[in-house]
């Protein structure tokens, strides 16, 4: 597919594998990091909104260039940006300013300095919309780029997540969270002429990290296994089948309509 800019300059976002021209869901696309469905969706969109949405849930530091390639981020964001805007989801949609050190005590435990959180939560997108997409990104942990969560990380806790590989394989990221703790990590180097080949997918080089934090995070009972977000999870029979994804697809289209009217 080809993508014209307003400057006039063609993109075409490509995937991985070949396309195989069957009719597939938003929550497939995004559970299996299908670039050309998700070049798509920012064409109905419009990079404006999408640069509106991203800045309400926590990109707030980094510039966003607001052009079609943007909906595969190619504009450079911070890591504890990326965590703050998946932890707004997680959030029920809600914003909550990170804060980077909670407390500071010497060597024998005196705290002396505490910081505390803002407690006021900033509303960034409708609730049931950000317990949507939360759902359809359990899609990716259960079938999709991060199922090695599952496999061989062996986490069966209600998780959701994202896998994500920049250009020619430069950096590797993976974000996933749970009701309790949202982590990320971005693999990768400063110069972005430095590749890491088939090791730069964000499921090879960051997802192992984030993996093993939840795994001790869950093995230690830091986190509680049972912790569920507050929207059902999907079946197996209903992932094997996909009927869920046209409710999601049905969703999605509700909040597209909105945006436009918007």
């Amino acid at each position: 597919m080809a993508i014209s800019s307003q400057g006039g300059e063609v993109w075409t976002p490509s995937d991985a594998t070949p396309p195989s021209y069957q009719p597939t869901t938003l929550r497939d696309g995004l559970a299996y990091s299908k670039n050309t469905i998700t070049a798509q969706l920012m064409q109905q969109v419009g990079p404006a909104r999408v640069g509106q949405l991203a800045q309400a849930l926590g990109v707030r530091q980094s510039k966003l260039d607001l052009v079609p390639s943007l909906a595969l981020g190619t504009s450079p964001v911070t890591l504890i940006e990326m965590v703050t805007a998946y932890g707004t989801i997680a959030n029920g949609g809600s914003y909550r300013p990170p804060v980077l050190v909670l407390s500071v005590e010497d060597r024998n435990g005196q705290l002396l300095e505490q910081f505390e959180p803002v407690r006021e939560h900033e509303p960034a997108m409708p609730r049931a919309h950000a317990l949507t997409l939360v759902n359809a990104m359990r899609g990716v942990i259960d079938e999709g780029t991060g199922t090695a969560i599952r496999q061989r990380y062996g986490i069966q806790a209600d998780v959701a997540g994202k896998t994500g590989t920049t250009q020619d394989n430069t950096d590797g990221w993976f974000i996933m969270m749970n009701p309790q703790l949202v982590a990320g990590a971005r693999v990768g180097f400063n110069d972005n002429s430095v590749t890491m080949g088939a090791w730069g997918q964000g499921a090879c080089s960051a997802l192992p990290m984030v993996g093993e934090v939840f795994q001790q995070a869950f093995r230690n009972r830091w986190l509680d296994q049972n912790a569920e977000f507050d929207i059902p999870r999907p079946r197996p029979e209903q992932r094997r089948d996909d009927p869920f994804g046209e409710i999601v697809n049905s969703v999605f289209g509700r909040i597209l309509r909105q945006l436009r009217v918007n």
